[in-house]
C-alpha cells in the first residue's frame, strides 16, 4: 500500500530539502561538523588556546623588554641631569656669594668717596700740601684707591653676569630633569601595563591551557637553541666555540661574578646586587673586573668590538633585537659561556640562570675588552 504524504507535510519537506542544499552549497554543514568535532575534542581546543597564549606571552615579554630598556635609558639620562643640576646649583650659590661680596665692597668704596667729598675733593686735598714729594706720595695712594674702586666695580659686574648665565643654565637643567622624570614615569607605566596584560592572559585560561602553553614555549625555545647550534656548525667554529674555558682573566672574572648571582630574581630596572634586569646584570658583572659598560643593552652593543659566530668565545655579550637590521632595536643581552650556553636575566617572573642560546631575534655579539688574540673580529 502506498501512503500519500499530506500536502502540508510535502511543503515542509521541500523547505527542509532547500535548507540542506543551501547548507551543503555554502559549506555550512562542514563547518557545523568541524565545530562539533572541535567541541568533542577539548584537548585540541586547549592546544589551540595554548599556542595563542604562548604567542601572546612571547610578544608581551618582548614589548616589556623594549619598554624596560627605554626606562633604563631615561633613568641613566636622569641621573646625569640631576648631577649637573646639583653642580650648577653649587656654582650659582658660590658665584652669587662672590658677586654679593664684590657689590658690598664697591658700596663701601662709594660711600667712602662720598663722605670724603668725592673724587674732586680728594684730589684737592692731595694738592693742598706745600711739599711736592708729599703731594706725589698722596697722589699715588689716591690713584690706587680710585683704581681699586674701578676694578671692584668691573669685578662685581662680571660676577653678576656670570651668575645670571649660570642661573639660566640651572633653569634649563631643572627643566630637563622634569622632562626626564615625566618620561621615566611614562616608561614605568608602560612596563606595568604590559606585565598586567601578561598576567591577565594567564588568568583568563585554565590551568591545562597554561601548562600546554609552557610546554609550547619550551618546545619553541629548544628549536631555537638547535638553530643556534646549527648556525655555529655552519660557521665552522668547531671546538673553538664549543669550548667553555674563558680566554683571559677579564672574561673569567665577569663570568664568575655573574655566576655568583644565579637564582637572583629578574626585576626590571634593577642593577644589583640582589636583583637584575638583563643589561643590569652584564653591567654589574663586568664592573667587577674594571670594565665600565653603559646602562642600556643597545649602548653596550657599541661598547666593544663586534664578533662573529666564528670568533665567539666565553665572556662575549650576546644581543637580541626586534629588527635584525637595526641595533637601535636591541632589547636583550646575555653573557656567552661557550658550548651554546649563556648566562642571563631573562624576564619578569624568572631568575638569573644558565640557558641555551636561542637564535630567534639574535643580532650578534660584542667583546667589551681588548681581543684575546683568537680569531674574532668582523
Amino acid at each position: 500500500m502506498i501512503h500519500m504524504v499530506p500536502v502540508r507535510s510535502r511543503a515542509r519537506l521541500r523547505v527542509v530539502a532547500t535548507l540542506v542544499a543551501a547548507l551543503i552549497g555554502s559549506g555550512g554543514l562542514s563547518q557545523f561538523g568541524a565545530a562539533t568535532t572541535a567541541a568533542a575534542d577539548p584537548l585540541a581546543d586547549a592546544r589551540t588556546r595554548a599556542a595563542a597564549l604562548a604567542a601572546t606571552v612571547d610578544r608581551l615579554e618582548t614589548q616589556a623588554e623594549v619598554a624596560t630598556e627605554r626606562y633604563n635609558a631615561v633613568e641613566a639620562q636622569l641621573g646625569v641631569a640631576v648631577t649637573r643640576q646639583a653642580l650648577a646649583e653649587r656654582v650659582v650659590e658660590s658665584d652669587q656669594a662672590t658677586a654679593q661680596a664684590a657689590t658690598d665692597q664697591v658700596d663701601d668704596r662709594v660711600r667712602a668717596l662720598y663722605e670724603s667729598g668725592g673724587r674732586a675733593n680728594l684730589l684737592a686735598t692731595v694738592l693742598a700740601g706745600s711739599d711736592p714729594a708729599d703731594a706725589m706720595s698722596r697722589l699715588h695712594v689716591v690713584g690706587n684707591l680710585l683704581s681699586f674702586d674701578s676694578q671692584g666695580a668691573d669685578s662685581a659686574l662680571a660676577a653678576a653676569g656670570r651668575a645670571r648665565r649660570l642661573a639660566a643654565e640651572l633653569t634649563s637643567a631643572a627643566s630637563r630633569v622634569t622632562r626626564l622624570q615625566q618620561a621615566a614615569a611614562a616608561a614605568s607605566t608602560r612596563i606595568r601595563t604590559l606585565l598586567a596584560a601578561q598576567q591577565a592572559a594567564f588568568t583568563s585560561v585554565t590551568s591545562q591551557v597554561r601548562t600546554l602553553a609552557a610546554q609550547r614555549q619550551a618546545e619553541l625555545a629548544a628549536a631555537s637553541a638547535q638553530d643556534f647550534q646549527a648556525a655555529l656548525a655552519a660557521a665552522g667554529t668547531g671546538s673553538l666555540s664549543a669550548g667553555t674555558t674563558p680566554p683571559n682573566a677579564i672574561a673569567a672574572g665577569a663570568i664568575a661574578a655573574a655566576r655568583s648571582r644565579l637564582g637572583d630574581p629578574y626585576v626590571w630596572g634593577a642593577t644589583g646586587p640582589n636583583s637584575f634586569d638583563c643589561s643590569g646584570l652584564t653591567q654589574w658583572a663586568y664592573a667587577h673586573v674594571g670594565v665600565a659598560l653603559p646602562r642600556v643593552a643597545a649602548d653596550q652593543w657599541n661598547a666593544g668590538q663586534h664578533v662573529t659566530l666564528t670568533g665567539l668565545e666565553p665572556g662575549d655579550l650576546l644581543f637580541w633585537a626586534t629588527d635584525l637590521n637595526s641595533p637601535a632595536t636591541i632589547h636583550h643581552v646575555a653573557i656567552y659561556l661557550g658550548g651554546g650556553m649563556m648566562l642571563a636575566a631573562p624576564h619578569t617572573g624568572d631568575v638569573v640562570k644558565i640557558q641555551p642560546v636561542y637564535m630567534s631575534g639574535y643580532i650578534g655579539a660584542t667583546r667589551p675588552y681588548p681581543n684575546s688574540g683568537r680569531p674574532a673580529a668582523a
